[in-house]
């Protein structure tokens, strides 16, 4: 069901990248996401954090670009071939799919702790970070499978890796999709839903799914590209310019930035969802569009990034609260704060990047080989029972 379009794995690569410069940026420039300038290291911070160079750091917008490209990627097969076995096949993977990679970079963060290797705290009066530190409480192995194996994926938990708050959002975002494609993904009646679901959800996450859904129903149904019509380079560049200026919404309050515009009197919307939800789908609109920005996302370096993006994401978090931060406190005393960040980071890359390849290698690419043999012999096995069935009923039918 989840076929490789290097492209989109391409973007999917430099989000994850994106995520790693913003937990940098969370744990030792935090202002940028606190709007508090008394925490301030740097005038650049606040300069950064109102106008679109947050890009570079927006976290959040990744994310919601994972979100959109689940809903595409998950649903793409589907409409090309209107082959239900396609969904039940991804289904039956899923969950395993997310925890087993899951389960093991907890177990990372786990060992991390049990050895001590937790530096984040020592250095939070120093970089002023208020993010809770993953490594306060004590480790317990009880803990970590039930957060792990239960909680991540159906409470929104994270605790030991925080990154994992997404992941309830891709499970049962996911099933979402599968539902709906399953139930009404042949008839023309689905596309008012799609009105009824993207009201219904137009201030959540699951918004990104639904979204995703319908550009690849629009692309690919029927062996029609109703798309085709985007295809055009002024259109490309209005797609990303709006698609920019929303997704770098930014975490700190809008009122008095460019972005002030963008919000109106309504309790309880949430605008920062909202916008880079739909900064994501018109990002990935013009990427489905354009031939220029599909050869560079899928260009040989970006998309090897989009192969570990996953691994990438898993990962980095543990080695920034570890690595990094005992590189930074080890140096604190000696060169200046920039540099000393700026150092850290160059130090901590090759290893993030290097645990990334070996994870992708050993761990999430062999999950999704056992997985995919799996249900390989699964559907095979009940298309034999399917056609024992039907020939003893000839049979049966015969003799009498």
């Amino acid at each position: 069901m989840t076929a490789k379009v290097d492209y989109l794995d391409g973007l999917r690569g430099v989000a994850a990248g994106v995520v790693v410069v913003t937990h940098f940026f969370q744990i030792f420039f935090p202002s940028v996401f606190e709007g508090n300038q008394q925490i301030s290291h740097y005038a650049f911070e606040r300069f950064a954090s109102q106008t679109p160079i947050n890009l570079l750091f927006n976290g959040n917008f990744s994310v919601c670009l994972f979100f959109v490209l689940s809903g595409y990627v998950l649903s793409h097969r589907f409409f090309q071939t209107k082959e239900n076995e396609i969904v039940y096949s991804s289904a039956l993977r899923r969950y395993l799919r997310l925890a087993i990679p899951a389960f093991c970079s907890v177990v990372i963060a786990y060992i991390a702790m049990r050895v001590g290797f937790g530096y984040y705290d020592n250095i939070r009066n120093v970089t002023m970070s208020s993010m809770p530190d993953p490594f306060e409480a004590s480790p317990r192995f009880g803990t970590m499978l039930t957060e792990t194996w239960f909680h991540t994926f159906f409470t929104y938990g994270m605790q030991y890796n925080p990154v994992l708050w997404t992941m309830t959002y891709e499970l049962l975002g996911s099933f979402l999709i599968f539902a709906f494609i399953l139930l009404v993904g042949r008839y023309r009646m689905r596309f008012p839903l799609y009105a009824l679901f993207i009201w219904w959800f137009l201030d959540s996450y699951y918004l990104g799914f639904m979204l995703g859904v319908l550009l690849s129903d629009l692309k690919n149904s029927e062996g029609i590209n109703r798309l085709s019509f985007l295809q055009r380079p002024w259109v490309t560049t209005i797609l990303m310019l709006f698609g920019f200026y929303f997704g770098s919404f930014p975490y700190v309050d809008p009122a008095g930035t460019i972005y002030s515009a963008l919000v109106w009197k309504m309790d309880g919307f949430s605008f920062f969802v909202f916008y880079h939800v739909l900064g994501a789908f018109l990002i990935i609109a013009a990427l489905l569009t354009n031939h220029t920005l599909q050869n560079t996302f899928g260009s040989k370096w970006i998309a090897y990034l989009g192969k570990i993006s996953f691994s990438l994401y898993l990962v980095h978090f543990t080695v920034i609260c570890t690595l990094s931060s005992y590189l930074f406190d080890q140096w604190k005393n000696f060169i200046p704060y920039g540099m000393n960040v700026v150092v850290s980071f160059a130090v901590t890359l090759p290893v993030i990047l290097g645990l990334s390849h070996l994870f992708y290698k050993y761990v999430d690419a062999k999950t999704l080989q056992l997985l995919s043999a799996g249900s390989r012999q699964l559907f095979e096995w009940v298309r034999k029972q399917k056609k024992g069935g039907a020939t003893r009923s000839k049979s049966n039918g015969i003799s009498g």
